[in-house]
């Protein structure tokens, strides 16, 4: 690599509110923060910034000035001025249309990209000519291409020879001095023993309607049992709305909105949930489960099965009816062994596949490839 010589990275992402990729870049950043030899610029198509934790980083930033409100044409030159200005040695972007923005600096001032837009797994992807035609075109000016899955990889099929799987890592300090139980629990107005949390954004990509579903059915057999939904939404947001208002009726379906202490929430809660329409990558809501020593139950697409191993940690959905879904949360409910056994195995996987310190040395020796 660069010798005597700081190795600037630009990232490029459309924004920093809550999501899965998101919160995986943010993991990466605190890594690379002790890093001495490495210096970031991060670069923003919307000016959304929901973590916190990222101002706390100091790693400097900027916003491009969108002047049309989707596919911004002007966005292409002033990417290109902000590197000329920052010279990077790797641009590192995070989505499709961030991909494909970077490509005429990629060309014309022969920077390496690494392409980490690949963060899903979907089982049926659009088949619209526009959209394949600028992942083909991504994926063939990119260095290399990353997917924190296998299953991502299948899905979008990249270049054999340019790609590479880099499992989410987490920073397990995170889930240090927690809050009391019991407070979290008062404060989320959750008054029963048990509580069963989807940690997962409201939109179509999310199967919110099988969550009320299977919520619905347990909370007529227990009343010793809550369901919480919490995650990301856009203020006009009307999957979320229907949401709020289809659970109305139900004092033990609870919806609430981004969260900031989700590693709280998760700890006060007894298993956790993802239910999804289509392929997830590797969910960071999963890995939060399970870092919690909880059970989790999942559907069967996807990364979800490369981190669930199913009747081991928790529960693979297939094509489970809301009742049979019902009959394994109660069950593990029921079972105290069976729950912390599933638990104790949960955390045992994020600890060896899952560090934070065996993502960060991926990305490290990506960048390394990318440069060499």
């Amino acid at each position: 690599m660069h010798k005597n010589t700081k190795i600037r990275v630009l990232i490029f992402i459309g924004s920093l509110r809550s999501g899965g990729k998101e919160r995986r870049l943010i993991e990466l950043l605190t890594y690379f923060k002790k890093k001495t030899d490495f210096e970031f610029l991060v670069v923003l198509t919307k000016d959304e910034i929901q973590y916190q934790s990222f101002y706390t980083l100091d790693i400097p930033y900027l916003v491009l000035k969108k002047k049309w409100k989707k596919k911004d044409p002007t966005v292409f030159f002033q990417f290109y001025k902000v590197c000329k200005h920052f010279k990077p040695h790797l641009i590192h972007t995070w989505g499709r249309m961030q991909s494909f923005y970077t490509l005429p600096t990629v060309v014309w001032q022969k920077i390496p990209l690494v392409n980490s837009q690949i963060t899903g797994a979907p089982t049926k992807r659009p088949k619209w000519f526009r959209l394949n035609l600028i992942d083909k075109l991504n994926f063939y000016f990119s260095r290399i291409v990353l997917s924190n899955s296998k299953a991502g990889m299948e899905s979008f099929n990249p270049p054999a020879n340019k790609s590479k799987v880099i499992y989410n890592g987490i920073n397990m300090n995170r889930f240090n001095n927690l809050p009391d139980v019991e407070q979290v629990k008062a404060k989320y107005n959750i008054h029963t023993p048990f509580a069963v949390l989807m940690a997962a954004s409201f939109t179509p990509y999310k199967d919110y309607d099988l969550f009320l579903r299977v919520a619905n059915h347990v909370t007529k057999l227990r009343n010793d049992i809550t369901f919480i939904g919490a995650g990301g939404y856009e203020k006009s947001d009307a999957e979320y709305k229907r949401m709020l208002r289809l659970s109305a009726q139900n004092p033990r379906i609870l919806i609430r909105e981004r969260i900031d202490d989700v590693e709280a929430l998760v700890n006060a809660c007894t298993i956790g949930v993802l239910f999804s329409v289509n392929g997830e990558g590797i969910s960071n809501s999963i890995i939060e489960y399970m870092s919690l020593s909880k059970p989790v139950i999942a559907t069967a697409a996807g990364g979800t099965k490369e981190i669930i191993r199913n009747n081991e940690n928790g529960y693979l959905i297939i094509n489970q009816t809301e009742e049979e879904i019902s009959d394994l949360i109660i069950g593990l409910i029921n079972n105290r062994e069976k729950y912390e056994a599933f638990g104790k195995l949960s955390k045992r996987i994020v600890e060896e596949s899952f560090s934070l310190e065996s993502m960060g040395k991926a990305f490290e020796r990506v960048y390394e490839d990318a440069l060499n």
